[in-house]
């Protein structure tokens, strides 16, 4: 079982139960009944392609508490939460999917709000399905399922995953014809965001010309080696002879990120990294990435990662995750 879901059973005290809450009886069922509230997380494995999780939680207070990432592309559809879980790609809400690429050793705060019962059903796609699997099995070599999740809007709900998921939460079958039906689903799944990250990207470059993506590539090659510079955007919208509007919007098009929110990320993996790879002060971490001092770096990397930089460090030597 991947981290992120051993780090939920854990930190709620959730037990495997005989009695599965699905129909079907060959996922693992963890309950939890306790001062945080009660619910079940029920997870598949397929091997060591692809994990599915549907999950009922209510909770007496709001819940909070932090994940590590493990490299994994992420599908989820949320029909009912109330959260302010920070994805880079903003906030969940209840009616919308989320369909992302996680990188690994990130940490992810997630906040769920007492009021609504959170009720998700997710898959997980691991590295040897998508970078191994599919190009031996299929002879894919030009995809990058990581590079076109980029293009796909936040909040974007697709009919097809939705009936997708509806199927693989009401199959009831043998333990065969389960893996191989979720087997198939998760194929499908996987050939679905191919055809829309197709479709998205054309919609894309209709929008925009060649220019205009050649002079956003060179303000990211730019920003990316310098970090520690505070950019305004109106030199950036200059620097690309666009308006200070058309460079924003050109921007968002292209990255699906505004640029003050890519400099963020790029700052938070940067950070990262050296808290993790090199013996730096915090200070020197902060100076590095363009801060003032040390407390506004802290302030922002807690905001982001749902932890402080000493915490992370530690977090990170010790090779388990933070109970927050």
């Amino acid at each position: 079982m991947t981290k992120n879901y051993q780090t939920f059973i854990e930190h709620t005290g959730s037990m495997l139960t005989k009695k599965s809450a699905l129909p079907n009886e060959y996922f693992n069922t963890y309950q939890f009944s306790s001062e945080y509230g009660k619910g079940f997380t029920a997870v598949y494995e397929l091997d060591s392609y692809a994990n599915i999780c549907i999950a009922k939680h209510s909770y007496t207070s709001d819940f909070e508490y932090s994940v590590s990432t493990e490299d994994s592309i992420t599908i989820q559809q949320y029909d009912s939460i109330n959260s302010d879980r920070r994805y880079p790609q903003g906030n969940v809400s209840a009616g919308m999917q989320y369909i992302a690429y996680a990188p690994g050793n990130r940490t992810y705060r997630y906040v769920i709000k007492k009021d609504v019962p959170a009720k998700v059903i997710g898959i997980q796609l691991l590295p040897d399905y998508y970078e191994t699997y599919l190009k031996k099995e299929f002879g894919i070599k030009g995809i990058d399922l990581k590079k076109d999740l980029q293009v796909f809007p936040h909040g974007v709900v697709i009919p097809e995953i939705a009936a997708i998921f509806s199927r693989i939460r009401s199959f009831n079958g043998s333990e065969l014809s389960t893996r191989l039906f979720f087997k198939s689903k998760i194929d499908e799944l996987t050939a679905i965001i191919i055809q829309k990250a197709e479709e998205f990207r054309c919609m894309h470059d209709l929008k925009l010309a060649a220019s205009d993506k050649r002079a956003v590539a060179r303000i990211t090659e730019y920003a990316n080696d310098h970090l520690s510079q505070n950019f305004l955007l109106s030199e950036l919208a200059a620097e690309a002879y666009m308006s200070v509007s058309k460079f924003k919007y050109v921007f968002k098009a292209v990255t699906g990120q505004t640029f003050s929110g890519y400099i963020t990320q790029k700052k938070m993996e940067k950070a990262c990294e050296l808290l993790t790879h090199s013996n730096l002060y915090v200070a020197e971490i902060a100076y590095r990435l363009g801060y003032k001092n040390a407390g506004s770096f802290s302030v922002q990397f807690k905001n982001y990662t749902g932890v402080l930089p000493s915490e992370y460090r530690t977090h990170s030597a010790a090779g388990h995750l933070l109970k927050i």
